[in-house]
């Protein structure tokens, strides 16, 4: 059996064609985004085909932009991987990797492809390809809370999670000090003390800035600090680390596996956060899973694309020993369910597995033909 096509096709639903106003808290709902609104959200599709008619389907970041994703998976990955026998997927994903360290997000989509082919090969779920159930379900977050105007309007969306089930909620914060306790004291209210609160700064702060502010939010029983400093500064998350009372996340900028080696071997957190679309695909978040087991480093997956990925991530987090909470991000996306054909399942606060060969999954392709921009 050989690989006899590969191809990447990028998606991008503008929200401006969806929405009649397009909200500041949904262009800018971060600190990541000040100087680059988000103006809709992206996705990378992957298919391989194998000469024997049998399809893979994975998903890669659409982030920054996926049409440049879609280039590299087109024109570096797709000849390295024509030929090659799509059951050596951990042969394929290092030669990947040895071919485009710059672009991980590509080898993300292609990874994932190749267990959703393997799955189909094999006639069996993405679930028992990992090695079997370690839980029937997976506890996720709501996220986020974006950047709303008054600690009134945050407390309102605390509630409208509370009201779909969600057991833990995710507010970004990275304002400035006062104005961030004033929002997290409002959702903390909304939520009362039984649903966690998670606060994410996207890298806003400095080390002591973070120090301070970590202070007040122990007071307001949050559950993790994430990424109070940028994930470049690895030193500086290990200081914060030191200094304070709360868990330290990272990672969702992150793409190879060496940079969540070296910020786990930095002492920098307590959480890493792999995205499955970025990091090297599903290989990828289990090598990491693995490697932070090694340092008692639980894992807690970035949940931010389309429904592929989300169901990929699903499988790995219902499989990893040192699985943590997964981030099932509810900001505005066209994409997140009408990309495939089949159902993400959530109910009361947790995520289920889905229970299909390989992923479990069809592609929409009246979806995939409106929102292709190639």
């Amino acid at each position: 059996m050989k690989i006899s096509k590969v191809e990447a096709i990028p998606l991008f639903a503008a929200f401006a064609e969806a929405l009649d106003v397009v909200p500041p808290e949904l262009s800018q709902p971060a600190f990541s985004m000040r100087d680059n609104p988000l103006l809709g959200q992206g996705a990378v599709i992957v298919r391989i085909t194998t000469d024997e008619g049998l399809v893979g389907i994975g998903e890669a970041m659409g982030r920054p932009g996926p049409r440049g994703t879609a280039a590299h998976i087109n024109e570096v990955l797709a000849p390295l991987l024509l030929g090659r026998d799509p059951r050596h997927h951990l042969a394929l994903w290092t030669a990947m990797n040895e071919a485009m360290r710059f672009a991980p997000m590509g080898i993300s989509g292609v990874d994932m492809a190749l267990w959703d082919l393997r799955g189909k090969i094999y006639g069996d779920s993405l679930v028992n390809l990992l090695g079997g159930l370690m839980r029937d379900t997976v506890d996720c977050y709501a996220s986020p809370i974006p950047y709303m105007a008054t600690p009134e309007e945050s407390a309102e969306k605390a509630r409208e999670f509370l009201q779909q089930g969600f057991r833990a909620v995710k507010l970004k914060i990275g304002r400035g000090i006062s104005q961030d306790l004033e929002h997290a004291e409002a959702a903390r209210d909304a939520l009362g003390n039984e649903v966690k609160l998670l606060v994410d700064a996207n890298g806003a702060y400095t080390a002591s800035d973070s120090i301070a502010l970590a202070k007040e939010l122990v007071k307001l029983d949050v559950y993790w600090l994430e990424e109070p400093a940028h994930p470049e500064y690895p030193e500086d998350l290990a200081r914060i680390r030191r200094r304070v009372d709360l868990p330290v996340v990272s990672g969702e900028w992150l793409g190879s596996w060496t940079q969540f080696r070296d910020l786990i071997k930095a002492g920098a957190v307590d959480v890493v956060m792999p995205n499955i679309t970025r990091c090297g695909g599903v290989t990828g978040i289990m090598k990491i899973a693995d490697m932070a087991a090694l340092e008692n480093v639980k894992v807690a997956p970035h949940g931010v694309g389309a429904g592929l990925g989300i169901i990929a991530a699903i499988a790995a987090c219902a499989v990893m020993p040192n699985f943590l909470i997964y981030e099932y991000n509810q900001l505005y996306n066209s994409l997140r369910h009408s990309v495939m054909r089949e159902s993400i399942h959530f109910q009361d606060g947790v995520l289920r597995p889905n229970e299909g060969i390989g992923l479990g999954l069809t592609l929409n392709e009246e979806t995939i033909e409106r929102y292709r921009i190639d």
